[in-house]
């Protein structure tokens, strides 16, 4: 008989309700099913298992089943499976998990395209089944868990739920241990990638659906293996993996898991709700793992948890390690101490004299979570003034030192100390209000991002401040420095969004900073304009403001805005007597502040006037409050209608002189039709008239 491909080996107990999905997982694969074998092992079944595989068999020539009595575990069925199969690969498929349509497909040419023994095929779990993740982040062709930067062995499963090459599986001697509920494949597994050539990990592809049973009933669910059977297995393989590495970190990375998993997890999973007896059993296997194999470079890979558990453990602190247990089970979080630069979770016994658990197990190199809230952020006098919040979580005592940094784009930083309030101490941790005020206009011209800085503990805390939703940032304001003054604006943030505090110093005026304009026609006819400025942030003079009325032709005419009584409004009376008639637009500028910026007019729009605004020679004006900015119309009607009355009878005497009859143009050489005007008759003006002679048309 040809060599298949691969051989799919399936041990089942009691599976009659999973096992037929399982198979037809594999008789729909999309490799050819000549490829394929599969070997099902009825490890003595009672609910019909047996007789429905026999019937399967019948209608599938590539399925053998093999029958034997109840061996108390996976790891004798897959034995008997792993002698009948004749595959080139084999693949090790439980009962109530499925594979995907194209997996072994891909898994196959992905082990003879890249030459490599071991195809570890993305896991899926479903039903609540968890599975690592991590490991199937990216796929790898190629690898080997001995290599210095591969972290495959301590993140991946080691269910032998994957590709294997037969002839490593030969060479190797790997066999399942048989007789115990779970753990029966960690030897075989180990042994796999330790003796592989090479390693693939497919993860581009979900291979293998694994299974949560519905009613509970699978040998992990029910609890597994005994401690002193896992304990056992677990001694055996770190022994394998001590006999393919020399002591160091390659060593330690391999060792981490089992000291996790065989020790640490179990004790927090199973101690407390054992026996007496069982309880003993426990801290016997765990410290007979723990003794041969737990370094100091291994111990500094755990958790504090951890390594105060290890040497509770080691020194036989028994009612210690079960408090520690109890504590960790409660689901509270040790609190966090501060001290010369280094982090400290307050574990039970965390300094205590009788206990003597060394400082180091209970240290943590990760620092407690800062945050900070901005509360307040307005001008006051002459600075601007930002209150907010620090919290520390999980630490309740100390009094930090705060900082405002502020931060240009280059990384020049300007540092302002911030007044703390007292500390207060609360379920979350150490919360601290504060407050700061400084002067941005003595900052150099640019944008300044602000951020928060605490010192406590020998440790130096820092996060940008945030604007929170829905807090409105200060208008921008005038300060002084140096002799010059500067406009500091704190950047506002799309509505309802959450950004960094950004000030702009030296900016420039827009509209908007001029605010509560009102425009109207004071005395004489001016033209009054009233709003309210930046505020000054100086107890000196201000400096100059100006209301100003630009022309189309560059003319401007300039009006000081004068301080009002309230100290904040501020108004002008522009007069209009003398200005030339067209259209000005009305404009705001602050001396020394950039360019003028446009008025932004009230709201409600409409127009104001007409007005005279001068008797002789007579003027009108009126203002469009719809325009942005507002315009201001001035207009001589004595002008305009001599104007008018001009082209009237230099038509009509025009007419005479020609006797009745139009002359055409001189410049058309003929007339031409009416195209622009009010009437039927109008003419456009000759462009070849006479500057100084009667209006030309043509």
């Amino acid at each position: 008989m040809a060599e298949k491909l691969v051989s799919v080996v399936m041990p089942v107990y009691n599976g009659r309700d999973t096992v037929g999905r399982a198979l037809e997982s594999v008789f729909a694969q999309t490799l050819p099913a000549e490829e394929i074998e599969v070997v099902v092992v009825d490890d003595g079944s009672t609910d019909g298992t047996g007789a429905l595989l026999d019937e399967l068999a019948r209608a599938h020539g590539r399925l053998t089943v093999i029958h034997q009595a109840n061996s108390g575990g996976c790891g004798a069925p897959r034995n008997r499976g792993l002698e009948r199969a004749s595959g080139r690969f084999v693949f090790f498929l439980d009962a109530d998990d499925r594979l995907g349509p194209e997996a072994l497909e891909r898994m196959t040419a992905m082990a003879e395209r890249h030459d490599t023994d071991i195809v570890l095929g993305k896991q899926v779990g479903t039903g609540g089944r968890r599975v690592p993740k991590r490991v199937f982040a990216r796929t790898i062709e190629r690898t080997h868990v001995l290599d210095p930067d591969c972290d495959l062995f301590p993140q991946m499963s080691m269910a032998s739920l994957q590709l294997f090459r037969r002839s490593l599986i030969d060479r190797a001697g790997l066999r399942f241990v048989e007789g115990v509920l779970s753990h029966e494949d960690q030897l075989f597994t180990a042994g796999a990638y330790l003796h592989a050539r090479a390693v693939s990990v497919l993860a581009d592809y979900d291979c293998y659906y694994w299974d949560a049973r519905a009613d509970g009933t699978s040998n992990t669910q029910l609890g597994g293996a005994a401690p002193a059977e896992v304990h056992a297995i677990a001694g055996r393989a770190m022994a394998l993996v001590a006999e393919h590495t020399e002591p160091g970190e390659i060593r330690e990375k391999l060792l981490y898991r089992y000291l996790l998993l065989e020790v640490f997890v179990l004790l927090e999973q199973r101690y407390l709700g054992s026996s007496g007896e069982e309880r003993e059993t426990i801290l016997k296997g765990c410290r007979e793992l723990t003794e041969p194999w737990l370094t100091p470079g291994l111990l500094a890979r755990y958790q504090p948890r951890h390594r105060i558990l290890a040497h509770c453990l080691l020194r036989h602190l028994d009612a210690e390690l079960a408090e520690v247990l109890r504590f960790h089970r409660s689901g509270q979080r040790p609190g966090i101490h501060l001290e010369g630069g280094r982090a400290y979770l307050k574990y039970p016994f965390f300094r205590d004299a009788a206990a003597a658990i060394p400082d180091a197990c209970f240290e943590t190199d990760e620092p407690p979570v800062f945050r900070h809230d901005l509360v307040g952020l307005a001008w006051d006098g002459d600075a601007l003034v930002v209150s907010g919040r620090v919290r520390f979580r999980d630490v309740d005592e100390g009094a930090p030192v705060l900082d405002l940094v502020l931060e240009d784009a280059a990384g020049a930083g300007r540092r302002v100390r911030c007044e703390a309030g007292p500390a207060e101490r609360t379920d979350e941790g150490l919360t601290v209000p504060h407050t700061a005020r400084f002067l941005p206009a003595e900052c150099p011209d640019g944008r300044w991002s602000v951020r928060v800085e605490a010192a406590l503990g020998g440790h130096v805390f820092g996060v940008p401040v945030l604007k929170p939703r829905g807090m409105t940032v200060p208008r921008a304001a005038l300060g002084e420095s140096g002799g010059r003054w500067r406009l500091v604006r704190p950047l506002p943030l799309p509505k309802g969004e959450r950004g960094r505090l950004v000030l702009a110093v030296g900016a420039e005026l827009t509209p908007a900073d001029l605010r509560n304009v009102e425009i109207g026609f004071g005395t004489g006819g001016r033209l009054r304009v009233a709003g309210e400025p930046p505020p000054v942030l100086s107890p000196g003079p201000p400096p100059g403001m100006s209301v100003l009325l630009g022309h189309r032709d560059g003319r401007v005419v300039r009006t000081p805005l004068v301080i009002g009584p309230d100290r904040r409004r501020r108004h002008a009376e522009v007069p209009l007597a003398g200005v030339r008639s067209g259209h000005w637009r009305t404009l705001f500028q602050i001396d020394g502040i950039g360019a003028a910026t446009p008025v932004r007019g009230p709201e409600g729009g409409g127009v104001l006037g007409p007005v005279t605004v001068s008797a002789l020679p007579p003027r009108r004006a009126h203002v469009r409050l719809d325009r942005e900015p507002p315009a201001v119309h001035v207009a001589l009607p004595l002008a305009a209608r001599a104007r008018r009355m001009w082209r009237h009878l230099a038509g009509r005497f025009g007419a005479v002189a020609r006797g009745g009859r139009r002359t055409p143009c001189a410049c058309r050489g003929a007339r031409r039709p009416s195209r622009t005007g009010r009437g039927p008759g109008s003419r456009r003006r000759c462009p070849t008239a006479s500057a100084t002679g009667p209006p030309g048309r043509c």
